[in-house]
């Protein structure tokens, strides 16, 4: 398995695709409307990232033998949380937890596709880009996520232990110094 930003993935449409097909694989909302309310669905929750942070954009391709490549998941970043202020009126709740962006300034989403789960894919994608942040300096990186959520487990195991709940929505923070 290779981890890949979308700036250096070969064929940025297809990586683009497939990142669609595995947020909808892995949404907790399945109906819609119309087809311009599912576009504007993916576009709230994936848009801001690959138009301003594609380098946080990271990607975890299986290379074959000829060299093509299955992508398995993605993971969706952004560096500076409190910065991003686009992202307070795009995302909802975005602002909920703005206090906690001090000491946890990166935020991430990352969804891996089904059948390839429980294989250390998102693992990779979130120790990568946590990586990434400590190398540039930052004292954390978090996400929000449900309280009752399945995948809770998931980032505790990876580092994820610091805990705020606000309602129904539990943010996650990593250390990284």
């Amino acid at each position: 398995m290779e981890l890949v930003r979308l700036p250096r993935m070969p064929d940025r449409l297809a990586a683009l695709a497939a990142l669609e097909e595995i947020f909808f694989l892995s949404t907790l909302r399945t109906s819609f409307a119309s087809p311009d309310e599912r576009a504007s669905f993916f576009r709230t929750w994936t848009g801001w990232y690959v138009e301003q942070a594609p380098d946080d954009v990271w990607f975890a391709v299986d290379r074959d033998e000829d060299g093509d490549g299955a992508i398995l998941g993605y993971l969706t970043g952004c560096k500076d949380s409190a910065g991003a202020t686009d992202l307070a009126r795009i995302i909802p709740k975005y602002e909920v937890f703005a206090d906690r962006f001090a000491a946890f300034p990166a935020h991430l989403h990352v969804n891996v596709r089904p059948g390839h789960r429980d294989r250390g894919v998102g693992r990779a994608l979130v120790d990568t880009f946590a990586e990434d942040c400590r190398t540039d300096g930052l004292p954390g990186v978090h996400l929000v996520t449900g309280v009752f959520a399945r995948n809770v487990a998931f980032y505790q195991r990876a580092g994820f232990t610091e805990a705020t709940q606000r309602g129904p929505l539990l943010f996650l923070g990593r250390r990284l110094r």
